[in-house]
């Protein structure tokens, strides 16, 4: 067993080394994933048995409004060129990073697996949403042509220590950012990017890809969400992270800015069927997670 991980210095890639598997990988900097004959040769040097595809460009709602025509021409490129070459390569476990925005807008919560593709996803999302859905069935249709074991991992919102910062990250790296600038410049409000009762689904990056490794090499689903199960509203997190980061300003929810969908709950049956339990407190996760981005901001 031999693993490749493309995309190994973000959040998911360089979190997936701590599970001690023989893996190698490459990032942005040293291949060129938009670059096919790039991507065809790093594949036949490493001659994986096992990739996980992490190389993208991702961000929150903010990137997706500014970024859209950009951000689904590269990663798209990204993708095909990845699983074109673990085909010709005859690669037997591709796991592909999937994503929540995947999932219809208008459909019942919490978010099953077999509601994917049964309507349109959030309108704001589609940048993400629709490569990673496009990916989810070139999957599909690899496993039904020649009997392969390429999965899709639908994430939800992840978080912890090399995360990204600012107005591009998703929802907890933006918040972190947040506390962490006003702790070190002494600020007096911190501010909250919509009401504060838009929910979410989230999970520790530890847990998180101990969840992945288990889908990638799960013999039962080709899809599978990966998250905690647990709905959380952005105002209970935003006063948890408060606790963590020992803030003791106010905070402000501006309802003139974006919010992307107002509830987000996922089901994790399917996660949880194979195995799958968290090893982390909320508490902790965000803790830890917080200290990261105060010494790295």
């Amino acid at each position: 067993m031999k693993y490749y991980i493309a995309g190994d210095r973000g959040l998911v890639g360089s979190h997936y080394y701590k599970l001690g598997l023989n893996a190698s990988g490459g990032n942005t900097s040293t291949v060129d994933y938009t670059d096919k004959r790039s991507v065809f040769d790093e594949i036949e040097k490493h001659t994986p048995t096992h990739v996980v595809i992490n190389a993208a460009t991702v961000g929150g709602l903010q990137e997706d409004l500014d970024h859209a025509f950009e951000l689904m021409i590269r990663n798209m490129t990204i993708q095909n060129n990845i699983l074109e070459a673990c085909d010709h390569f005859d690669v037997d476990r591709v796991l592909l990073q999937g994503s929540i925005c995947s999932y219809p807008h208008s459909a019942a919560q919490p978010y099953a697996e077999e509601q994917l593709m049964t309507g349109e996803p959030y309108q704001g999302y589609l940048p993400t949403a629709m490569p990673k859905l496009v990916g989810m069935y070139q999957c599909r249709a690899i496993n039904e042509k020649k009997a392969r074991h390429w999965r899709t991992a639908i994430n939800t919102n992840m978080f912890g220590p090399n995360d990204r910062s600012g107005e591009h990250a998703h929802v907890i790296g933006a918040l972190m950012s947040k506390f962490a600038i006003a702790n070190k410049n002494s600020d007096s409000t911190v501010e909250i990017w919509g009401s504060g009762n838009q929910s979410r689904d989230i999970m520790f990056i530890d847990d998180a890809v101990n969840a992945m490794d288990i889908v990638l090499n799960n013999d039962i689903y080709d899809t599978v969400n990966v998250c905690s199960g647990v709905e959380i509203t952005i105002r209970e997190l935003a006063e948890a992270i408060k606790t963590v980061s020992g803030y003791s300003g106010n905070l402000w929810f501006n309802t003139d800015r974006p919010t992307g969908v107002m509830r987000r709950a996922v089901d994790n049956t399917r996660l949880t069927e194979l195995g799958w339990r968290p090893q982390y407190s909320l508490e902790d996760a965000l803790a830890t997670t917080y200290r990261w981005y105060y010494d790295n901001l």
